[in-house]
């Protein structure tokens, strides 16, 4: 005896895939969402700038001159110092820098570059460095013969 006389067995199957499928095929488009706000995510956080850079507006010091040095680059997240000494973190092998040249530090949310007492002094952007100086991205810093520029 059928309760239900309207509604046949292929009715009923025919009601039940259709709401399956329906059911599949938010579930698939969910997932391509999902994937695609992933990868926007991943692009995005590749292209900011990293948390240095946030910070202090610079997150690398990288050799420009000369050409035998050209590429090395050196984290400025830390403290760095420069010089010839081999305790520097920034060791330059350039007769035309002191054993201790120049140092550059964080201070007040800046980054900072200060002459360590050179004999030849420490540029910013061709202009000799007296006091302690903010630097930031595309400052152009010479030691000796050595260009450093930071990014």
């Amino acid at each position: 005896m059928n309760l239900f006389p309207q509604l046949s067995t292929s009715s009923i199957a025919s009601t039940v895939n259709d709401q399956v499928l329906t059911i599949v095929g938010l579930g698939a488009l969910a997932l391509v969402y999902y994937v695609f706000l992933r990868v926007v995510r991943s692009a995005w956080l590749a292209s900011r700038p990293s948390r240095a850079a946030h910070r202090w507006g610079a997150s690398h010091l990288f050799v420009v001159e000369p050409e035998s040095m050209s590429g090395r680059a050196f984290d400025l997240c830390d403290d760095l110092t420069v010089g010839r000494a081999a305790g520097c973190s920034v060791t330059i092998d350039d007769n035309h820098v002191s054993q201790m040249h120049a140092r550059i530090f964080h201070r007040g949310g800046k980054l900072v570059v200060e002459d360590l007492g050179s004999v030849n002094g420490t540029y910013m952007n061709r202009a000799r460095v007296i006091v302690p100086t903010v630097i930031g991205a595309g400052d152009r810093l010479q030691v000796g013969d050595t260009v450093l520029e930071v990014a």
